[in-house]
C-alpha cells in the first residue's frame, strides 16, 4: 500500500488496515459498518508500534467488531423487506404471530395465579381481546388498557427467544399496565429469569 499504508492479517480481526496521517497525534482504531478494522497513526509512529497497540487491545476491538456485525445483521434482516418482500413478511407475520401469542397466553394462564385487590383469583388474566399485526417502526409491540395487543410484523426477523420475549412483555401488561416493579418481576419469571439479558439483546436490533 506504500510508505503511508499497510495491510496486515490478524488471526482474530482479519485484515487490519494501517494508515499514517499527517496531523494525527495518537493511534486510533475504528471498525467500519462492513466489519473492517482501520488503524490511523501519527506520521512518525512506526507500524510495529501500531501493530503492538492493536494486539494489546485485540479483545476490546474484537468485542466492538462483533457488536457492529450483529447490528448490521439485524439492520439487514429488517431492511430486506424494502427490496419487495414487504407483503411476504406481512403474510408470514399474520400466519405465525397470532398463533404464537395464543399459545403463550394459554401457558401464562396455566402457569401464573393472579389475584385482584380483594385477593380473589382472576380467571385467565392473560387473555387478550384482539391482536393486530402492524408495520411499525417505533416499537416491537404494545398493549392497550382495553386489552388489545399490537405486534410488529418485523418480530419474525428476530431470534425466537426475543420474539417470545416481546410477546410475553405485552401479555404481562394485561396484568400490570405499567413498567413498575411488579411488572418486571412477573416478566422476569415468565422468561425464566432472563428479562435483563433479553432486554439488553433486543436493544441490538433496530427498527429504523
Amino acid at each position: 500500500m506504500g510508505l503511508l499504508g499497510k495491510e496486515i492479517k490478524h488471526p482474530l480481526l482479519g485484515i487490519v488496515h494501517y494508515t499514517k496521517r499527517r496531523g494525527s497525534k495518537c493511534i486510533r482504531v475504528s471498525v467500519t459498518r462492513n466489519g473492517r478494522v482501520r488503524v490511523t497513526l501519527p506520521l512518525f509512529t512506526s507500524f510495529a508500534t501500531a501493530i503492538g497497540f492493536v494486539e494489546k487491545n485485540s479483545t476490546k476491538i474484537m468485542a466492538t467488531l462483533e457488536r457492529i456485525t450483529r447490528q448490521e445483521a439485524s439492520r439487514i434482516s429488517i431492511s430486506d423487506i424494502e427490496t419487495g418482500g414487504l407483503e411476504q413478511i406481512r403474510q408470514r407475520a399474520r400466519s405465525t404471530l397470532p398463533e404464537r401469542l395464543k399459545e403463550l397466553s394459554g401457558r401464562m394462564n396455566e402457569r401464573f395465579i393472579i389475584t385482584d385487590s380483594a385477593g380473589r383469583c382472576i380467571e385467565k388474566p392473560f387473555t387478550y381481546k384482539r391482536v393486530a399485526i402492524k408495520n411499525n417502526r417505533s416499537n416491537w409491540g404494545s398493549c392497550s388498557t382495553a386489552g388489545n395487543i399490537n405486534l410488529n410484523m418485523h418480530l419474525i426477523s428476530l431470534p425466537d427467544k426475543l420474539r417470545d420475549f416481546v410477546i410475553l412483555h405485552e401479555l404481562c401488561h394485561l396484568v400490570h399496565p405499567n413498567h413498575g416493579k411488579e411488572f418486571h418481576n412477573l416478566l422476569d419469571k415468565a422468561c425464566g429469569g432472563m428479562e435483563k439479558e433479553y432486554s439488553k439483546e433486543l436493544r441490538k436490533y433496530r427498527l429504523n
